[in-house]
């Protein structure tokens, strides 16, 4: 995105031209229509970002279109918000109106808060001599203070949708939203408390708080989790960004405070955990955040439901602990930590995403039959075992109307023992979301391993970049049924086996469809022609369609 101001003149006015003429023209909007509502807006939007006006009025009016768009808005997330990638064309045109309508939202705000400034809300050292206008000018500060926490804020609706759409931020977000808490530092106003209902309610705010929450959206890696999950997490960024502080110096002493975060107010880089020599270093201090995540994390332990916590009516247990404590990690304590070191890789794999796909070509690419308890039929296909192999692999494809063309081909970009990233052209390929299963055979590997998409993300204009956790030893396809709820047998399910590596210290697992497992629940599991009982006791890993299981025999 280019964050320049375009000239302004009075030749194609906008529909309003006045914060009244604007709330009357909103009422002939299909507000409920989000379709036809955004593509009302947009059009309005680009003349008025082209026609001059005062900032005062311009203020008002986007004020005024504000809080309707915010909602058109939400209702268009739902086209795109979790969608696996590359996006449909119809999602993607949702996407791609969103984010026009948030930068255009932005660009006017800004076009207020450099005219506030004088226009010269980018050039520091003139920005040092409006320091002492705003001290000596409460209104003239608090109209600057709130020109430039509105930005910001749009900024952060930006961020999440970008996050929905499976996109991050590209650089010039990163360096225009630096500059504007810099220049907010500058005049001493990134502090100032004002309002913002459409965010906060009556709960006081500052263009800092709103800063905190882009970081906040940043360092979580939200583009993780899945829809609903995503949005708590950014909820919770909102309602914190209050509690971080700006330091223009690392804590002195950190043993007892939270690791901060790590921002170049000069660079066009995202907050990160380690500093580096840069003038314009600041740390976000989240020790007070801390202080908010310990407490509901221990009350929620101690059965306190999330809405007595203020996370939220639609947020349930365990889900809020899980997703607090995977907050606190990354927010307070330097990041999430892994097991092994990534090495930078540059080979070509072989991919199969989807748990049944997966199972597909595990059952030598013969389409899933539900098994069958006749002893009859049991005793010849364990002859037929016995005799041929592996039935699956004896009928390859034959009559399955089915070929290789779920096996893509995808670029390792780094990797390690328990996961790997990688790279594919964006429209090449089937696809791909968080929380699927997927099965990875690297080079001229003997085996493919079972493992799952953590995220995924759009990279550029024509790739898809996923990262992948792989789950130890050689999965076997198997087939599992568990009793309903009045105690009889429900039909029959793909799923896997994986072995036991004392070595690693990992147990058997199995991975189940999504909504299998309840605590001491009884299944029945068909592996290699052979049925065994097995009683669940403990999910290892969980995503869209699979949980890992282990089992007591």
């Amino acid at each position: 995105m280019i964050f320049e101001l375009p000239p302004t003149g009075t030749e194609q006015p906008p529909a309003f031209t006045t914060a009244a003429a604007c709330q009357d023209w909103l009422a002939t909007v299909p507000l409920a229509n989000a379709v036809q509502a955004q593509s009302m807006l947009l059009r309005q939007f680009g003349l008025l970002r082209r026609y001059t006006l005062p900032h005062g009025e311009r203020f008002a009016i986007l004020e005024a279109l504000r809080a309707p768009l915010a909602d058109v808005q939400d209702d268009a997330a739902k086209k795109f918000a979790g969608k696996p990638l590359p996006l449909a064309p119809h999602e993607q045109a949702a996407l791609e109106t969103s984010l026009s309508l948030w930068f255009e939202l932005a660009l006017g705000y800004l076009r207020c808060f450099d005219e506030a400034c004088d226009g010269v809300s980018t050039a520091y050292d003139e920005l040092e001599k409006q320091r002492e206008l705003c001290a000596s000018d409460p209104k003239r500060a608090a109209q600057a203070a709130l020109m430039a926490e509105r930005t910001v804020a749009v900024f952060a609706d930006w961020q999440l949708d970008l996050c929905r759409g499976g996109q991050l931020p590209d650089a010039a977000y990163w360096q225009k939203l630096h500059q504007i808490l810099r220049a907010a530092e500058i005049l001493g106003i990134s502090t100032r408390k004002l309002s913002d209902s459409v965010h906060h309610g009556s709960t006081a705010t500052s263009v800092l708080a709103a800063y905190a929450e882009c970081c906040l959206l940043s360092t979580a890696n939200v583009y993780e989790l899945q829809a609903r999950h995503l949005t708590w997490v950014a909820r919770w960024a909102r309602r914190w960004g209050s509690k971080l502080a700006l330091l223009t110096a690392p804590p002195e002493d950190i043993r007892n405070r939270a690791v901060p975060l790590w921002v170049d107010l000069e660079s066009d880089r995202p907050p990160s955990y380690q500093p580096r020599q840069a003038s314009g270093g600041r740390w976000l201090e989240t020790t007070e955040l801390r202080k908010s995540l310990i407490a509901r994390i221990t009350l929620l332990d101690q059965g306190r439901s999330p809405v007595d916590l203020q996370l939220g009516d639609d947020v349930t247990q365990p889900a809020a602990t899980l997703l607090l404590q995977r907050a606190q990690q990354r927010w307070c304590k330097g990041g999430a930590t892994r097991r092994q070191e990534r090495q930078p890789a540059d080979e070509e794999c072989s991919v199969i995403t989807g748990l049944e796909n997966v199972h597909f070509e595990f059952s030598g690419r013969v389409p899933f039959r539900a098994p069958t308890r006749s002893d009859s039929t049991l005793r010849r296909e364990r002859e037929e075992f016995e005799t041929f192999g592996n039935h699956s692999q004896r009928h390859g494809d034959a009559g399955n109307g089915k070929s290789a063309a779920h096996v893509e081909t995808w670029r390792v970009v780094d990797e390690s023992a328990s996961g790997l990233r990688l790279r594919r052209p964006l429209k090449e390929g089937a696809r791909v979301g968080p929380g699927q299963v997927v099965a990875v055979k690297i080079g001229n590997g003997q085996y493919y391993v079972v493992g799952n998409v953590r995220w995924v993300l759009r990279e550029g204009e024509n790739s898809l970049v996923a990262g992948l956790q792989l789950f130890p030893g050689e999965a076997k396809p198997a087939a599992i049924r568990a009793p309903d709820s009045s105690g009889s047998h429900s039909v029959w399910h793909q799923a896997f086996v994986l072995p036991a590596i004392p070595a690693l210290k990992e147990s058997a697992s199995l991975i189940l469809p999504a909504g299998t497992f309840r605590l001491d629940r009884m299944i029945e599991v068909m592996s290699d022609q052979k049925i065994a009982s097995r009683k669940l006791f403990r999910v290892l890993d969980r995503g869209i369609e699979f949980e890992r299981c282990n089992y007591y025999d």
